[in-house]
């Protein structure tokens, strides 16, 4: 990074030094005399620039390795990661917890229901509005096969 830092302050300097040059020298001003200081400065550091401009990119190359790097590396964790899993059996199912028979999923622990008060509450509805072993009866045109 200290490559790059170099050549852009190297950048910056040419371009005002070009810049205050084409002020002395020339009747340009505004807009006009800083796109052709510019031009002039890009064709300058194009040439006398070389060395630094080559510095500054392998020092960028070699952030991007070290990244890459920490990827591949990463990529490689998860592969460990996913072969532990057992054969036949995807990594969500190997996560998720068995329901109890009496327990109903994404239900809290105990059967509590948290309120707003803090207290515990049950008000012995099912998730469809129905009281507990109560069976709910078929709507219109819907057989029991269906529910």
């Amino acid at each position: 990074m200290r490559g790059l830092a170099m050549y852009t302050g190297l950048r910056v300097a040419l371009l005002a030094l070009v810049w205050l040059l084409i002020q002395v020298v020339t009747p340009m001003r505004g807009l006009l005399a800083i796109a052709v200081a510019l031009i002039i400065s890009g064709i300058i550091s194009f040439i006398l620039l070389d060395r630094t401009r080559d510095r500054a990119s392998a020092g960028l190359a070699g952030v991007f390795r070290r990244i890459d790097d920490r990827i591949e590396r990463s990529k490689a964790a998860e592969d460990i990661d996913d072969e532990t899993v057992p054969l036949g059996q995807s990594q969500a199912q190997a996560e998720q917890q068995p329901v109890g028979e009496h327990e109903q999923p994404g239900g809290l622990e105990h059967g509590h229901e948290g309120t707003a008060s803090g207290a515990a509450h049950d008000s012995g509805d099912g998730p469809d509005g129905q009281r507990r072993g109560e069976q709910s009866q078929p709507r219109e045109g819907e057989s029991e096969s269906s529910r």
